[in-house]
Order: C-alpha cells, then sequence, then structure tokens
C-alpha cells in the first residue's frame, strides 16, 4: 500500500509535471508564433528600407553624374570664355597700339603741314623783303 500510495504520488507529480510542461509547450509554441511574426514583420521592414536606399541611391547617382555632366560643360564654357577674354584683351591691346600709332601720325602730318605753310610763308616773307630791298 505505500509502493501504491508512492506510485499515485509520483504518478500526480508526473502529471503535473507533465501539465507545466504542455503549458511551457504551449506558451513556448505561441512565443515562438509572436517571434516568427515579429521577425517577419521585420525583415519585411529591412526589405523596404533596402528598396528605398536602392531607390535613394540611384537618384542621388542620376543627380551626382547631372551633377558632374553640368560642372564639365560650365568648366568648359569657362575656359572658353576665359580664352576670349583673353583675345579680346589682346584684340583691345592691339587695337589701342594701333589708334596710339594712327593718331601720332595724324600729329605728324599735321605737324608737316603746319612746317610747309611757315615755310611757304617764310618763301613769302623773304621774296617780299626781296622786293623791298629791290625797290628800295
Amino acid at each position: 500500500q505505500v509502493s501504491q500510495n508512492e506510485l499515485a504520488w509520483f504518478h500526480q507529480d508526473s502529471e503535473a509535471q507533465m501539465k507545466k510542461w504542455q503549458q511551457e509547450k504551449k506558451e513556448n509554441r505561441e512565443n515562438l508564433k509572436a517571434l516568427r511574426s515579429t521577425a517577419k514583420k521585420h525583415s519585411d521592414t529591412n526589405e523596404r528600407y533596402v528598396k528605398t536606399i536602392e531607390d535613394k541611391e540611384k537618384q542621388y547617382n542620376v543627380c551626382l553624374n547631372t551633377f558632374l555632366e553640368t560642372s564639365n560643360k560650365f568648366a568648359n564654357e569657362k575656359g572658353k570664355l576665359e580664352e576670349l577674354i583673353k583675345k579680346s584683351q589682346d584684340d583691345s591691346q592691339e587695337c589701342e597700339k594701333r589708334a596710339v600709332k594712327a593718331e601720332v601720325s595724324v600729329l605728324q602730318t599735321w605737324k608737316e603741314t603746319e612746317i610747309w605753310k611757315l615755310r611757304g610763308t617764310i618763301a613769302k616773307a623773304e621774296g617780299n623783303l626781296r622786293m623791298l630791298k629791290a625797290l628800295s
């Protein structure tokens, strides 16, 4: 009878232990299901973020390429404009030199004309002096 009681206690303990394990198993399954659901949500969110990052990276690359093309285009235009400015400055200096030479030439011609007029006046004066001497 003692063995029978011990067996009944053991049986009760094992049933209690079994119910406890079954409850733990059920809780673990529910936890696992919840964790899988959370992992799926995180995985989906991660995939969305990866897709968003890839899209943003593509947009960035397009903008970067556009910027680089525009930058190169403006750098080329700047170089051409600098060359044109240099050429224009050289042309301006050349025109200035020619204008100075032309002005000097005009002044020399004017001087020579005035000298010629003065020589003509001197020649007339000398002729008049000779006439006066001859008459006197």
